[in-house]
């Protein structure tokens, strides 16, 4: 069942009472969260070379697929042009 929203989209402070009571139930029976720290300059950055190593073999495949279609449109133009191998 859906609730009918009292407020026009603003930012008001009553969005809390709008939530259905389950909702609110679920959310104010959580602990606070902690704290966001700030990064300091001791924590290494983390490296997941699964990743970069994914990433670069699609970066490889699109480069691959982008030079196919070249060379298959530039043996086109050549058909239909009477080129070299149009002959």
């Amino acid at each position: 069942m859906v609730m009918r929203n009292r407020h026009d989209g603003t930012d008001t402070p009553g969005w809390w009472d709008d939530l259905p009571p389950a909702l609110r139930k679920r959310f104010s029976s959580r602990a606070c969260p902690e704290p966001r720290r700030e990064p300091s300059g001791d924590d290494p950055v983390p490296y997941r070379p699964g990743v970069v190593s994914s990433l670069s073999w699609l970066a490889a495949f699109f480069l691959v697929v982008a030079l196919a279609n070249l060379l298959f449109l530039l043996i086109a133009l050549s058909y239909l042009f009477g080129g070299p191998l149009g002959q």
